[in-house]
């Protein structure tokens, strides 16, 4: 069922550019001041949202500074930040947020289950976020080496098997394609030894910098099984059709989520808050 809020939250993503026009463009790059303050808002706007396991009253904390900090101006989106919850093992959530260069007024918030574990966020503004599944299924990278025994020798090999990722979305204007780039860094390394969780690590599949695409890679051994190997996952970042192939073959396909926005019960969602005024 598309709510009212689903409609007026299409129509504002839609009317802000978030299609590709240049009409949200800011004039002027902002000072190292003001991107300092702009820095401090978002950290405030996460501090504010409270999350928790479903079914469970403990919070989770977010990880206290942003995995990724991008702008994409074609799409009106600036001082955009990548921000993750839990502070061990896999991230149990990713979520970008940005402020609108058409609507100033607006916070433009994506947020998508990265755990194998369900989540509840409420925010300040009265949102609430109640995935009803999980999204993320992990598969075996095939052709890989065994992980190496070393860190900085499993940092490299991360960094190879992500480089055999290549994406792509559909978008407006006119539903175009747009050709996806891997960040060669992963913005988060993570590990759980004691649930056989040697070593991971989040990539983002991004438009420019802008993340489209999050990819898990991961060493994990079976417990009581000394030998490790190497598996991966996805999930969405962005409400574009998504395509991601793994040495130019298709491995993962998602169609638009639905309303632009996608529902509160969804793994995945958009929602606008209103930012402080200035």
């Amino acid at each position: 069922m598309i709510t009212a809020f689903t409609r007026a939250a299409l129509c504002f993503v839609l009317a802000c550019g978030i299609a590709g026009t240049l009409a949200g463009q800011e004039p002027d790059a902002p000072t190292e001041a003001e991107r300092a303050a702009r820095l401090k808002e978002a950290e405030a706007h996460i501090a504010g949202l409270k999350m928790a396991l479903a079914g469970k009253d403990e919070e989770v904390k977010p990880i206290e500074r942003p995995l990724l900090v991008y702008g994409d101006t074609a799409r009106s989106n600036a001082d955009g930040t990548v921000w993750a919850w839990g502070p061990a093992g896999r991230p149990l959530v990713l979520m970008e947020t940005y402020r609108n260069t058409y609507a100033q007024k607006n916070r433009v918030n994506a947020i998508t289950l990265t755990s194998t574990e369900r989540v509840v966020l409420r925010s300040p503004s009265g949102h609430t976020w109640e995935p009803q599944k999980t999204q993320v299924e992990f598969k075996p990278l095939a052709a890989a080496a065994a992980p190496d025994a070393r860190e900085a020798g499993r940092l490299r090999q991360l960094r190879e098997l992500a480089r055999r990722f290549t994406a792509h979305e559909f978008w407006d204007p006119d539903n175009s394609r747009f050709e996806l780039r891997l960040l060669a860094q992963p913005v988060h390394r993570y590990s759980a030894e004691r649930t056989g969780l040697l070593d991971g690590a989040v990539f983002v599949l991004a438009n420019g910098t802008n993340p489209e695409v999050v990819l898990l890679i991961e060493a994990v051994s079976a417990a009581g099984n000394s030998s490790a190997k190497w598996q991966y996952a996805l999930a969405r970042l962005g409400s574009a059709e998504l395509h991601v192939m793994i040495d130019g073959a298709e491995a993962w396909k998602q169609d638009r989520t639905p309303g632009v926005v996608g529902q509160p019960s969804d793994p995945y969602w958009l929602f606008i808050t209103p930012r402080p005024v200035e």
